[in-house]
């Protein structure tokens, strides 16, 4: 029993114990079970998180995506999708339709095919990558580009359920993409035409190397020729061949490769180009001249890495520049001798007319003689700067800066100009303030050409008014004053096309085959450059029919010493003292009441006699007389003599008449002879144009004040004669081989009281010096034998001629003549013609007559008195004389018959046996003494018009000059001969006479 029951008992605890275990193993099922469902229903419980996580991401995307089914119809669009496509999408909506969206292919224009659109493809299985696609619909009428990624949705078995698209704005980079490659394409563009120019230019280049006139190479720094042109094969004898890889040394003579190889290395090593002219002999071996520019090529550090050249074959040009230098030397020669020439007679007529005004003369023939040597002196300033031609053409004609008084300047143009103005029935007018500084430094003769080459071709193209000059003082300090001048004139104007050409040589307004004004059209050029170097510059102000102003400015010098300026013009009794101009001419009376008012008188203006008669009156009877007329002599109507009578009936008036104060051009004369028979007398003779100084001259003459500067005439006579009495005793040596100017000479020295020796040469005049004592010598510089250069220089050896004055007289003056006196040693300069104010202003300065001299003669002094008389009459005595223009000879000599008879006598002793000298000095080698001979004879015949002589004479000496054949050098003095003996015949009737 207690087995059974231990038995009973263990099968309980056995049963209990699986019973345990299988309660665990259920617990364990259960638990198991409990977690499987867990697991089971744990994504059914997350979907909706993930969900939300899935479309957060969706929709924060830049890029759009849409889902579709296989039906097409949209399942999910993301926020991106919208905005890139531009519309709204509705699940359920179909898609892909290209038509609904505006969907193209890339041309843009073409609508996209649905079948072959992205989700299309998508949904046949067909996965697709970055296709492109264009967009246009309404929300971007501009359209869009896309780029779509589709890919099928399928399960694991295959299944394809429908589409998915990503979408990509892609239109920035389509945009940049289609910028790119238009910068692409301009840039080949540009690549292109920059590549076709630079082709172009290589071309241009390589076709001016190649036909350039020089031969053109580089070469490398060991010599050797890296390139060059088909010239340098040619000029080195290698047409045709390529000289690259050669050396000058393969090429040219020793001695030309080692120089040019020097050269290449100095321009390497210097960086720096080289200019060399050099002759080397060619293939053919004739001698050529090269000019040849080598230079360095660097790169972009300034390294030399070759160097190039440029070589010019410049023979020709040499020979060229030869021949023209031997032209241009004979043109100066020809120049210099014309000068020559031209300024012997101008000395007689200047030292001649000298000596005539100081003989005691007529004032009527004093009037005339004055203004024939103004005149000459003019035309002396005029051929002076037009055969100064080398001066010109070298850039070379000097301007003086010199003391002169403009005064002088302005009485020497009114002398010039004014008789041709009269004679036209012009008025000339002189407008200057009552100040004008005219103590000036600067140079006069080149004011005086400017200014009378303008007023001489305002008178010119002037038929009817007047011709004014006026002068301004723009500027003035204590130094300096601007000076503006300004010649005005009524004529008939210049066209504007004409300004432009008139100062072009040779041109002028009326340039017409049948004009009728003449000239050269020289002057406007000349006085354009003359102005230029003073500093100033020509303005032409004109309009046709309305009159010519020409003007300019410039500046000069205020002379320092207080005495050489002019006295104020200012006179206390003249202020306020009532003055009427009467003048029929608007102009001359506007000019002369408002000079008179800037001396302080009150003017008043009257337009004729009659008015002035009137007006006189007027004030007379008003108590408020005038006491000054000026009055115009020849006026329509009443002329002013008449009116000058009418005043002097002193009953007429209850105060005094004023005294009258006669303004005429050049009838001076006339109005004196029609006065003195009239039995009228006035205050003054006034002379047009008159000025300030010579208004005040007058007004203070003929008002009767003292203590009145005398007028500049007056002035500049009394320094010449102060000068003349300096010199008187003083012992000269005039060293000339010409005969007249010895004569001329002579006359005007001992005319001073000074004691002249004459020399012919300067040997002649070395010898004299060794024998005599002389103050000074008056040196020509062109004689035979020996010139006064060699004297001066011998002379100059001497101790005790070391400072003895010797000063050169000489028609030359060309460039360079008068450096040439001072380097002999020579103290000083007169060039002929003679100026005879410049001449003793001259010797005064240099000449010191020593104590106790006096004249070898007591009867020296000036020349006896010499009357001019009509050339026609004294030419009947002489019409006998074969040969000779003894009416043009007489002119010559200002109808001084006994000077001309001298000179004729003269001529006659002399040239007497001129062939015979002439062949002696050609068999004897003496060429040149031969050219001279011929020379002398063309001069003096011309002077004493023997013209067919002077033309045969000229003939022989001009070929003399240039070397002709002895055969025709014989056959010219033959037919000067012939032209001389009946001169010399018909000579002998005249006697004898004086000679020096």
């Amino acid at each position: 029993m207690l087995q059974q029951a231990q038995h009973l008992q263990g099968w309980l605890a056995l049963a209990l114990a699986l019973s345990l275990a299988a309660l665990a193993v259920m617990a364990l099922m259960w638990l198991r079970l409990h977690r499987s469902q867990r697991r089971q229903l744990a994504p059914v419980t997350e979907l909706p998180h993930q969900d939300r996580i899935q479309r957060a991401i969706l929709d924060s995307m830049g890029d759009g995506v849409l889902v579709i089914d296989p039906q097409g119809k949209v399942l999910f669009v993301n926020p991106a999708a919208e905005r890139i496509v531009g519309i709204g999408f509705t699940p359920g909506d179909a898609s892909g339709k290209s038509q609904d969206h505006g969907l193209y292919l890339p041309d843009q224009t073409t609508p996209y095919p649905t079948a072959e659109l992205p989700l299309a493809r998508a949904i046949r299985g067909e996965p697709c990558d970055d296709v492109e696609v264009f967009m246009a619909n309404p929300a971007w009428p501009e359209g869009r580009w896309l780029s779509v990624t589709a890919r099928p949705l399928s399960d694991e078995t295959g299944f394809v359920s429908g589409g998915v698209a990503v979408i990509s704005d892609i239109t920035a980079r389509k945009r940049a993409e289609a910028e790119v490659r238009r910068l692409n394409v301009d840039l080949e563009q540009r690549v292109q035409l920059r590549t076709t120019e630079l082709e172009h230019n290589r071309n241009a280049l390589q076709a001016i190397i190649e036909n350039v006139p020089a031969a053109v190479y580089v070469k490398d720094l060991d010599g050797r020729y890296l390139r060059h042109n088909a010239r340098l094969a040619l000029v080195l004898g290698r047409g045709g061949e390529s000289l690259v890889g050669l050396r000058d040394s393969d090429l040219i003579d020793a001695e030309n490769a080692a120089r040019v190889l020097a050269e290449d290395r100095q321009v390497a090593a210097q960086g720096q180009g080289l200019r060399a002219e050099h002759d080397m002999p060619g293939p053919d071996g004739e001698v050529r001249t090269f000019r040849t520019h080598v230079f360095p090529l660097q790169d972009s550090d300034g390294s030399t890495y070759a160097v190039g050249g440029i070589s010019l074959d410049i023979t020709d040009l040499k020979q060229a520049q030869h021949a023209a230098e031997a032209a241009t030397r004979a043109k100066s020669e020809f120049l210099a001798n014309m000068s020559h020439e031209i300024r012997t007679p101008m000395n007689a007529i200047l030292g001649m007319s000298y000596l005539a005004l100081q003989s005691g003369l007529t004032a009527h023939q004093y009037n005339y003689i004055q203004k024939v040597h103004a005149s000459a002196e003019s035309l002396l300033g005029v051929i002076n700067d037009i055969l100064d031609f080398s001066k010109i053409e070298a850039g070379k004609l000097d301007i003086e800066a010199i003391p002169f008084n403009l005064g002088e300047v302005m009485d020497q143009l009114s002398n010039l100009v004014g008789l041709r103005a009269q004679e036209k029935g012009l008025e000339l007018l002189f407008v200057e303030p009552a100040q004008l500084p005219t103590a000036l430094v600067g140079d006069p003769s080149r004011l005086t050409q400017v200014l009378l080459n303008l007023c001489n071709n305002a008178v010119k193209f002037t038929e009817q008014g007047e011709v004014t000059v006026a002068i301004e003082v723009l500027e003035r300090d204590n130094a300096s004053a601007q000076l503006s001048f300004e010649v005005r004139d009524t004529g008939i104007g210049i066209h504007a096309e004409q300004q432009h050409s008139m100062f072009q040589p040779f041109s002028q307004a009326d340039a017409s085959t049948s004009r009728c004004h003449g000239g050269t059209g020289l002057g406007l050029t000349i006085s354009r450059h003359l102005v230029n170097l003073m500093g100033g510059e020509i303005a032409v102000d004109s309009a046709p029919g309305q009159g010519s102003r020409f003007s300019f400015s410039l500046r000069y010098g205020l002379q320092a010493d207080a005495a050489t300026q002019p006295p104020a013009l200012q006179h206390t009794a003249l202020r306020g003292t009532r003055v009427l101009v009467v003048d029929d001419n608007a102009s001359a009376r506007e000019v002369l009441a408002g000079m008179a008012g800037s001396l302080g008188l009150t003017a008043d203006t009257a337009r004729d006699g009659l008015d002035a008669l009137r007006l006189v009156a007027l004030a007379d009877a008003g108590n408020a007389p005038y006491r000054l007329l000026l009055l115009d002599w020849q006026m329509p109507g009443m002329d002013g003599l008449a009116c000058a009578s009418l005043l002097s009936q002193r009953h007429r008036w209850r105060h005094p008449a004023p005294s009258v104060l006669m303004v005429t051009a050049f009838s001076r004369d006339e109005v004196v002879r029609r006065m003195a028979e009239q039995h009228l007398s006035v205050g003054a003779l006034l002379t047009k144009p008159v000025t300030p100084a010579t208004l005040f001259d007058a007004c203070g003459a003929a008002l009767g004040f003292a203590h009145f500067q005398p007028m500049r005439l007056a002035r500049r006579e009394a320094a010449l004669v102060s000068h003349r009495a300096r010199l008187g005793g003083a012992r000269v040596l005039l060293v000339e081989d010409n005969a007249i100017n010895r004569e001329l000479a002579v006359d005007m020295l001992s005319g001073a009281g000074i004691v002249v020796s004459m020399a012919r040469d300067g040997r002649e005049a070395l010898d004299m010096l060794d024998r005599q004592r002389f103050d000074a010598v008056l040196m020509d510089c062109q004689m035979p034998v020996m010139d006064g250069y060699t004297a001066t220089r011998l002379l100059r050896q001497q101790a005790r001629h070391q400072t003895l004055p010797v000063i050169a007289m000489t028609a030359n003056a060309m460039v360079g003549d008068r450096e040439k006196v001072f380097a002999a040693g020579m103290n000083d300069h007169i060039a002929k013609p003679i100026n005879v104010e410049e001449m003793f202003t001259t010797l005064a300065r240099w000449l010191r007559p020593a104590a106790g001299d006096a004249p070898e003669s007591a009867a020296v002094g000036p020349p006896q008195a010499r009357a001019l008389v009509s050339a026609t009459v004294r030419a009947d005595a002489h019409a006998s004389l074969p040969g000779i223009d003894v009416h043009a000879g007489l002119a010559n000599m200002e109808g001084d018959e006994t000077l001309y008879r001298h000179l004729l006598r003269m001529f006659r002793d002399q040239e007497a046996d001129f062939q015979a000298r002439f062949n002696a000095a050609r068999a004897g080698g003496d060429a040149a003494g031969a050219t001279r001979m011929a020379h002398d004879l063309k001069a003096v015949a011309g002077t004493l018009a023997a013209h067919e002589l002077q033309h045969a004479a000229a003939a022989l000496e001009d070929a003399c000059l240039h070397d002709a054949e002895a055969v025709e050098i014989d056959k010219l003095a033959r037919n000067a001969a012939r032209q001389l003996d009946p001169v010399i015949a018909g000579l002998q009737s005249l006697g004898t006479g004086r000679a020096h």
